[in-house]
């Protein structure tokens, strides 16, 4: 259960107290700091997105159990006329099945063929057109023309609750539950050996994984100064390194 830092609840000496230990610690350089959370945030998207794209296969088949052995049966079709037929029931079934969780997904006119039933009006709307299907952020919806692309959100596969299960909410639990785990070290920082500690040289809480996560945001909407304000603060704190009142050690 989330408490309030003690710090927080009366008027105290900014910024706090160092940690007489800390003093004339080696500081990670900001080369080295950026490399590792570069290195991060190519491992949460490889995890994150293998999230996504699993979740949304498992809905589709509890929806529909044939789906996917369908799918894979299109995909060898030679005969031009079957696979014009059947890739128009294939994208007919799969809109029925967005346009139930995600109502607002399609223009008014394919939304209103897929309310019909009007699956061979559907294909003409269709024909000699390719359709790019993928998982994205935000709401599911189509986009484009030839190609069109339909954009698999997380409203879709998480349904009312794609409010607060979405990438960012990922983004910060990812890297909460690392710094919290592993004691101030992601993998990346692991790899590059650095380690993120609170300036009073107190144990990292929940708390302080959940702000310094979180405070990733306030360092990207400076438009990334945040980030290199690490360069030149004397402690290499970066904005969200302030927010948590930590700093990032190079360790031996």
């Amino acid at each position: 259960m989330f408490r309030i830092p003690a710090r927080g609840r009366q008027v105290t000496q900014e910024p706090q107290t160092i940690a007489p230990s800390l003093l004339g610690a080696p500081l990670a350089t900001f080369r080295r700091r950026a490399f590792a959370f570069l290195l991060d945030l190519v491992l949460f998207g490889l995890v994150a997105g293998a999230f996504f794209v699993g979740f949304s296969a498992l809905d589709l088949h509890r929806r529909d159990s044939t789906f996917f052995a369908r799918l894979r049966a299109y995909g060898s079709l030679e005969d031009p006329e079957e696979a014009k037929a059947e890739r128009a029931r294939f994208l007919g079934d799969l809109m029925v099945m967005i346009m139930d969780r995600c109502p607002d997904a399609f223009p008014e006119n394919i939304s209103t063929l897929i309310v019909a039933g009007d699956w061979e009006e559907l294909g003409r709307e269709f024909e000699g057109e390719n359709l790019v299907i993928t998982a994205g952020s935000g709401s599911t919806r189509m986009t484009g023309r030839d190609p069109r692309t339909l954009i698999i959100g997380s409203d879709f596969v998480f349904g009312r609750y794609s409010s607060f299960l979405s990438w960012g909410a990922f983004f910060v639990g990812w890297f909460t539950l690392w710094i919290l785990i592993t004691r101030g070290r992601s993998p990346a920082k692991a790899l590059f050996r650095l380690r993120v500690v609170r300036l009073d040289g107190r144990p990292l809480r929940l708390w302080d994984c959940f702000s310094r996560a979180g405070g990733y945001s306030a360092s990207a909407a400076t438009l990334m100064l945040g980030f290199l304000e690490a360069i030149w603060h004397p402690n290499r704190q970066a904005i969200h390194d302030k927010i948590a009142g930590t700093v990032v050690l190079r360790v031996e």
